[in-house]
């Protein structure tokens, strides 16, 4: 009920109870019972009678609390639990006490083990309502000081994460249309709210995330740390790896703990509600639609008043008193965010990646070698030794070996 349909009510409760309240030689009781009889019709035109003890309570209520009571009536079974036994409410509270953290669906599993719990009765509502109620009392943790904070400057700080994106239409093998999930991969700038780089994709694995590093990284530059949670992607021994060479410290939050990425999950919601809502009344007909949708949305975001900074983030990237390091003066390899992995060469001079068998210089049977490929492009791998950069490796084709010369 909105608060102008119970004001409404509370109006109609006070128009029932209002003749009460002049001087009437006959008793209360008698007069409760008159006005029990009557048909009173709502203020959204239902007909209803009210009962002699309901017209008691609400003259009382006024009496008094005054008109507000009549708007807002307080229960008279506030703060119990009617459907709840003495039994089941002390086997919950032994429970929270030995296992505090226990989910509710366990416990309530656990109640049913007991025999407590027939015939789905109690109702799961009303054993999470009551678990809600008293779970802080056996809360081990205490409360995590929280507090707005800035980087001093730009690229001192990115902040990163994965948002569940908008399902797509995507052409199976079979040539039949199917639905597929989407994934938002984004890395902000916490200084300037700067977005340096954001892209949709149809996965959220480790090459999509290094992907979208790559191209922030390469267009805003080599950030002194990044700010992520622990997912896989980012706990990746990859993501250290080059965290490493480019000169930046990976820094993870807390298990659980969202909100310390606060400002990613604040611009995640903007996309939310400004773009893929936008976004219902105009369905991008595939990945590379919505991404171009996207990137503009994006650049026009970077150069719209942000409420919070007086400004643009692109100004206030502008006027940080100092700018991230250029790649170029650190690391300036095309392979820089590629997948790094050892393999032997075998003594055909191959080795194999991903089920692909490529060839590499004979020189190079029997050691181990680096190998840094994308994933997403099979046709070239570079290859390393421990002296550095040998070169690129294709996939091996066995018919045109077939009548080279052998060295000796």
């Amino acid at each position: 009920m909105s608060q102008e349909e119970e004001k409404k009510m509370g109006l109609f409760r006070f128009t029932i109870i209002s003749p009460l309240l002049s001087e009437d030689p006959r008793p209360l009781l008698t007069r409760f019972g008159d006005l029990a009889e009557r048909i009173w019709t709502l203020p959204n035109g239902t007909l209803r009678q009210f009962s002699a003890a309901t017209i008691e309570d609400w003259y009382y209520d006024y009496r008094k609390y005054g008109i507000d009571a009549l708007i807002h009536p307080p229960r008279r079974d506030k703060g119990t639990h009617r459907a709840l036994t003495q039994p089941i409410c002390q086997a919950i509270q032994d429970i929270l006490k030995e296992m505090p953290k226990l989910k509710g669906c366990n416990l309530i599993n656990r109640l049913e083990t007991l025999g407590l719990r027939q015939n789905n009765e109690p109702s799961e509502a009303t054993l999470y309502r009551y678990i809600r109620e008293i779970r802080p009392a056996y809360a081990t943790d205490t409360k995590k000081e929280r507090k707005a904070f800035e980087a001093p400057y730009a690229g001192y700080l990115y902040q990163t994460d994965i948002m569940y994106g908008p399902f797509l239409p995507v052409r199976q093998e079979n040539l039949r249309m199917a639905k597929k999930q989407s994934y938002l991969i984004a890395i902000i700038d916490d200084y300037s709210r700067l977005i340096c780089h954001a892209e949709f994709f149809h996965t959220e694995g480790l090459m999509d995330y290094l992907n979208v590093l790559d191209k922030a990284i390469r267009k805003r530059g080599c950030p002194d740390k990044i700010y992520c949670d622990n997912g896989k992607v980012f706990l990746s021994e990859q993501v250290k790896r080059i965290g490493a060479q480019i000169g930046t410290r990976i820094v993870h939050c807390a298990v659980r703990d969202s909100a310390a990425k606060g400002k990613i999950e604040r611009w995640f919601l903007t996309v939310r509600t400004q773009f893929l809502e936008s976004l219902q009344f105009e369905k991008a007909s595939s990945l590379a639609e919505l991404n171009k949708r996207f990137f503009a949305w994006v650049e026009a975001y970077n150069s719209k008043r942000h409420s919070s900074l007086g400004c643009t983030p692109m100004e206030k990237w502008l006027k940080s008193p100092r700018q991230p390091r250029i790649l170029s003066e650190t690391a300036d390899t095309d392979d820089l965010f590629w997948l790094e992995v050892s393999r032997k060469v075998k003594k055909d001079g191959t080795f194999s990646l991903n089920r692909i068998r490529y060839e590499t210089n004979y020189t190079l049977v029997g050691q181990k070698i680096t190998v840094r490929y994308n994933s997403q492009d099979p046709t070239r791998v570079h290859v390393y030794d421990d002296n550095g950069f040998i070169g690129v490796s294709f996939p091996l084709d066995p018919g045109a070996n077939n009548n080279l010369p052998r060295q000796k």
